[in-house]
């Protein structure tokens, strides 16, 4: 038996054609597969609308949820009464914080401290930039860093 004759009776051997003729025709492969995408393209619209449909009554049910939160938190502010409440000054802004001047000092100290290596050595230094050193591993931390190579490195 060649190869061409038993590829011939491949379909029988699976069974055959829809109606039980010997040999299925291409109008029924067509119809099966494209009955078969019909049937998984409607699935998965329907997977696809239950999941929108869920997503919908889970946000009203939290809006509702905040709209109760919103309600009791009105009801247990003081009512106020039909004259205008006393207008109290504007607190007076905070100091700014002491980040800026503890940078300036950290500057100043490092400038110093070159200024005295470049007596000591004889050459001049200059400082151009102040910036945090990152560490050899892309900021990650030493953890994070071992956990990566031992998820990407080989068996």
């Amino acid at each position: 038996m060649n190869l061409i004759s038993w590829a011939s009776h491949l379909p029988m051997l699976a069974g055959g054609s829809i109606d039980g003729q010997n040999r299925p025709t291409v109008d029924e492969y067509l119809g099966v597969t494209f009955a078969g995408l019909g049937i998984v393209i409607a699935a998965l619209a329907l997977l696809v609308f239950i999941i929108f449909l869920f997503g919908k009554i889970f946000d009203a049910l939290d809006g509702a949820k905040q709209r109760k939160e919103a309600q009791a938190a009105a009801d247990k502010a003081p009512k106020t009464t039909g004259k205008p409440a006393p207008v109290k000054a504007a607190p007076s802004p905070a100091p700014a914080p002491a980040a800026a001047e503890d940078d300036d000092e950290v500057i100043a100290v490092i400038s110093a401290v070159v200024a005295m290596m470049s007596e000591a050595d004889g050459t001049t230094y200059r400082v151009k930039s102040v910036k945090p050193v990152q560490s050899g591993f892309g900021g990650r931390t030493a953890w994070a860093m071992d956990g990566r190579r031992s998820n990407v490195s080989p068996f």
